[in-house]
């Protein structure tokens, strides 16, 4: 098993034990840490669904549903009016709804705060391994930049997503691929203290992280070349 094939075990079941998931996550460091955080991630879900219902929230629920179906019976007039006010309430819903909805260099920082652990990682990915986690994503990569010392197949929100992270003498410099969704055009932003650029390449969005933007064009130079030729 390699670590592509133990990420996506690690995915579909946290809590595997077969014999190949097993050997991997004893032999690799890097996939015991995701291991770890997954089962991590596991119990704090656990603990939440965990949380007991308010007392009488049944009571109340019910209350408030005779409540209204009395006043919606006492006349035509009334049951029009609160329809549309039902129906305004919706588009304000459909609205807020749309206006929470993040933008993809929002995800990718809140994504990076998740896993800062990683920016720690030096030592080098192999470069078959950053090749099979773009092949994951349905990215086939032309050539495989240098000075790779993590890679993951993580999802950033909804979105199918490369993570990587790239030393540099200005710190680590995170690089999110975002396969399944294209920006409009570059952009460059700030966020929690971390500088960042996004931009369209190839059938995604690359977004570059970091506290100084100094290696973002030779970086993105790299990965130009190695999705788009």
């Amino acid at each position: 098993m390699n670590c592509v094939e133990f990420r996506r075990q690690l995915a579909i079941d946290p809590q595997a034990t077969s014999a190949d998931f097993v050997q991997h996550r004893a032999e690799c460091p890097r996939c015991a840490e995701a291991h770890a955080r997954a089962l991590a991630f596991e119990g704090g879900l656990a603990r939440a669904f965990g949380v007991a219902a308010p007392a009488q929230l049944a009571e109340a629920i019910l209350l408030a549903q005779t409540t209204a179906e009395r006043r919606r019976r006492t006349n035509l007039r009334r049951a029009t009016m609160f329809a549309a006010a039902a129906a305004l309430v919706l588009a304000v819903g459909v609205v807020g709804m749309r206006a929470e909805a993040k933008p993809l260099s929002v995800q990718a920082v809140e994504h990076l705060h998740s896993e800062e652990q990683v920016l720690a990682l030096t030592a080098p990915v192999a470069a078959a391994e950053v090749t099979a986690t773009f092949a994951d994503r349905g990215v086939a990569l032309k050539q495989v930049p240098d000075g790779i010392s993590f890679v993951a197949p993580c999802p950033v929100g909804k979105h199918r997503s490369v993570h990587l992270v790239m030393p540099t003498a200005d710190g680590p410099l995170t690089v999110i691929y975002v396969a399944d969704e294209k920006v409009a055009r570059a952009a460059e932003f700030e966020r929690d203290g971390l500088r960042g650029r996004s931009l369209p390449l190839g059938n995604g969005t690359l977004i570059l992280l970091a506290k100084s933007k100094t290696e973002f064009d030779r970086v993105e130079a790299l990965w130009r070349a190695a999705i788009a030729g």
